[in-house]
């Protein structure tokens, strides 16, 4: 597998990245010692291909962020994955590592390039290697400006220290994590597969399915690999969806090189099987679908053996 950080960011970027001090109008937030590190890593066995991951799941809002916000936690909340990583817990112990984020995707987004952003977010001048997406400039970039139902985060525009800042705290610390045990994976299988966890809400967009799979409309996994989940998860009584309305964000984009015997699936869960929306509060549903999802995984891992 390609050297993932060192292909994100050029020795360019490194050094402007390095080289970008905070102003002493806007110092760093303190740190806080309650906080947990920024990514969570539960090895797994040395017979595993899989690794899975949860990207959304942080749940970590630090006191300095919310208290500038401008809109109320729950609204922070609005596109957090929650308990995604608890979910995988029973499929964790099948063999396959699991590594989270404990960061919001609200505070910082890794599964967003690291300079896809919203130059009319920031003050002051902005560096030459920006480059925003058309999610990015909707607000949705890897310094979120809107929250997950599209409300403004902000009062005022942020230096642009900051978003460096978040990229090299957050951003980086979860892709240098990643890349590493899926590297590790990889050297010790010939292979690796990248379960990518996400949840998702009931929206018209999302029509019945239950799960929707994204494999980057078949280039970022083996065509056998998605038939294998889409039939396990079928057989199990969900209803699924392939690439529509999800095919997986930049984490599957990038990991996903099935030439390369590494294959990236993206899995989006509908929250309501598991817990209550509104207040993301776990209901009776939680561990029927952790259960299922162990045997999705296990299955992944026969097919794979």
């Amino acid at each position: 597998m390609k050297n993932f950080v060192h292909s994100v960011l050029s020795r360019g970027i490194r050094a402007s990245l390095s080289a970008i001090q905070p102003p002493e109008s806007a110092p760093a937030p303190p740190e806080d010692p309650l906080a947990p590190p920024p990514v969570v890593t539960l090895e797994g066995s040395r017979t595993s291909p899989i690794v899975l991951a949860a990207p959304h799941a942080g749940r970590y809002y630090p006191e300095w962020f919310t208290s500038t916000a401008r809109q109320p936690l729950a609204d922070l909340r609005s596109g957090e994955d929650s308990f995604t990583e608890r979910l995988a817990q029973p499929a964790h112990d099948l063999g396959p590592a699991l590594v989270h984020a404990t960061f919001p995707r609200v505070l910082c987004d890794p599964n967003r390039a690291a300079w896809d952003l919203d130059p009319r977010m920031f003050q002051g001048p902005i560096p030459p290697f920006i480059r925003p997406t058309e999610r990015g400039l909707s607000g949705l970039g890897s310094i979120p400006r809107i929250t997950g139902s599209h409300r403004a985060i902000y009062r005022t525009r942020l230096p642009f220290s900051e978003a460096a800042r978040r990229i090299a705290t957050y951003w980086m610390p979860y892709h240098t994590t990643l890349a590493g045990l899926l590297r590790r994976t990889h050297q010790q299988h010939g292979q690796c597969l990248l379960l990518d966890l996400h949840s998702m809400p009931d929206t018209a967009e999302v029509g019945t399915a239950d799960f929707v799979l994204g494999d980057r409309h078949g280039t970022a996994c083996a065509p056998d690999i998605m038939e294998r989940a889409e039939q396990t998860l079928r057989a199990l009584g969900y209803s699924t969806a392939r690439n529509t309305p999800y095919a997986g964000g930049y984490i599957t984009q990038q990991y996903g090189h099935p030439p390369q015997n590494c294959h990236a699936l993206q899995i989006e869960m509908r929250r309501s099987l598991y817990m209550t929306e509104a207040t993301h509060t776990p209901h009776e549903g939680f561990e029927p679908l952790a259960r299922s999802l162990a045997v999705l995984v296990g299955s992944l891992l026969e097919h794979l053996g």
